[in-house]
C-alpha cells in the first residue's frame, strides 16, 4: 500500500480544539530498525500492529500486520529504548499527536492525501500548522524514538519555545 502524507510541527492555540476530535488514542511505538526500511511496532487501543515503511518524503510504501499480544510485547522489548509515546487526536482528516515523555511539548500535525498534489484540506480550528517536516527526516517518529531524553528535550526547546539547541 502507498501512504501519501503530509506532516507539519503544530500548536493547538485553542484548548477546545482536541475536544472536537472524533477520536482520542494513546499510541506506543517502539522501532526495530534505524535507516531503512523503517520497520516498527505500536500498541494502540489493545491492537498491537508491526509496520514497514520503505520511502521518504511525501510518498511512501507501507504494510502493516496485525500481531498478537505477546508477540507485540516482545517486539517491544527488541526495540529496547527506541520509543516514542503520543495521544493521537482525530479530526476530520487530521491526526494531531501530543507527544509524551521527553518529547513532552512537541505537537505534530499529519494528514493522509489521495495523491501527491492535493490541495491540503481545512486545518482544524484552534491548530496552528507552524512548519511543514514531511521531507526533514529529523522529524520521523523512528528518528524522534532514537533520542537520547537530553537531545529529546533540547530538540522540543529549539522548535517549540525557540531556544537554540545545544
Amino acid at each position: 500500500m502507498q501512504e501519501i502524507e503530509r506532516r507539519f510541527l503544530c500548536r493547538v492555540e485553542r484548548p477546545d480544539a482536541l475536544r472536537a476530535a472524533s477520536g482520542r488514542s494513546e499510541i506506543r511505538q517502539g522501532y526495530l530498525t534505524e535507516g531503512e526500511p523503517a520497520v516498527r511496532v505500536r500498541a494502540r487501543d489493545g491492537e498491537y500492529l508491526l509496520t514497514i515503511k520503505a520511502g521518504r518524503g511525501l510518498v511512501r510504501d507501507e504494510v502493516e500486520v496485525v500481531v498478537d499480544e505477546e508477540s507485540g510485547e516482545k517486539l517491544f522489548e527488541m526495540a529496547g529504548d527506541r520509543q516514542v509515546e503520543k495521544v493521537r487526536y482525530v479530526i476530520d482528516r487530521w491526526e494531531v499527536d501530543v507527544f509524551r515523555g521527553p518529547l513532552e511539548g512537541l505537537v505534530m500535525a499529519e494528514v493522509e492525501l489521495r495523491s501527491p498534489g492535493e490541495p491540503l484540506p481545512s486545518v482544524p480550528a484552534g491548530i496552528a500548522l507552524l512548519r511543514d517536516v514531511t521531507d526533514d527526516p529529523r522529524f520521523t517518529n523512528q528518528n524522534l524514538a532514537r533520542l537520547a531524553p537530553d537531545a529529546a528535550r533540547d530538540l522540543v526547546r529549539e522548535v517549540v519555545k525557540g531556544a537554540p539547541a545545544r
